[in-house]
């Protein structure tokens, strides 16, 4: 099928339908007291990530049958398909148990493998970032400017989810080496560093050990509000790539990272 921007427009429209219910969920739940289990990896998982994520799930294949679905926290369908749906329920489940802002709800459409739109939305923050394969970035609905920063790797603050995720010695080497060259790294928070990387106040994100749904529904946001997003050998992003993600707002630093990556 030709997808057209009339395509586009409806399945954006139908994904900002859905944010919305998975928006009201978390507003009614998030100050509740919440029954966590744990899965095979030990991250947590709540009765509300699964509901988000089954919503969505139902009402993708009464609307598109013959796409793909592939999400965090049930078994993944006709994932070769033309068409694919990622779905993150909510990334920064920990955050959301301890009633911290800092965590969303991520969706994107796969064509042929690749992102043509993405969303994010913290509902505790109140804003939904969108990014539209050639339309632009957008925050609550209101276009982001695109950003045409210079410049280089020892200008960057670097964002991260945590120490933790840094468990490789070949990736700690590299988390180190950079540490020397940029101004200093900091703590950031899930998907919402990406968010408030495309309004321009975070610099750069690297992180570790994510799933396609963490970061494909990214793709589009970053692109389009002027940065770069890859993995950290600086190949483009998919339901195949490993878990090592770097985003810049300034091409300089993003291939400055890549080089120094792949240098070790």
């Amino acid at each position: 099928m030709t997808l057209s921007q009339n395509n586009i427009k409806s399945f954006v429209g139908f994904a900002e339908k859905l944010i919305k219910k998975s928006e009201k969920i978390i507003l009614e739940n998030h100050k509740k007291t919440i029954t966590i289990k744990y899965k095979k990896d030990s991250s947590p998982v709540t009765k509300i990530d699964k509901l988000i994520e089954k919503t969505f799930r139902n009402e993708i294949k009464k609307k598109y049958p013959g796409h793909g679905i592939y999400g965090e926290e049930f078994k993944n369908s006709k994932i070769n398909n033309e068409y694919i749906w990622v779905i993150d329920p909510i990334d920064g489940t920990k955050n959301f148990i301890h009633g911290h802002h800092s965590f969303g709800t991520l969706i994107t459409l796969l064509h042929h493998c690749a992102p043509i739109f993405g969303i994010i939305n913290s509902p505790l923050m109140k804003k939904t970032w969108k990014g539209v394969k050639d339309k632009g970035a957008f925050l609550n609905n209101k276009k982001i400017k695109k950003n045409n920063s210079q410049l280089g790797l020892k200008d960057m603050i670097v964002s991260h989810s945590g120490m933790s995720a840094f468990k490789d010695l070949k990736e700690n080497k590299i988390y180190n080496q950079i540490g020397k060259i940029i101004r200093y790294y900091i703590f950031g928070g899930d998907c919402v560093q990406y968010g408030l990387l495309a309004e321009g106040k975070i610099p750069m994100v690297a992180e570790c050990d994510l799933k396609p749904f963490d970061f494909l529904p990214l793709v589009n946001l970053i692109e389009e509000s002027g940065g770069s997003i890859t993995d950290w050998r600086g190949n483009q992003l998919s339901l195949k790539s490993g878990g090592n993600v770097v985003a810049s707002l300034s091409k300089k630093a993003h291939s400055e990272f890549i080089k120094i990556s792949k240098s070790l």
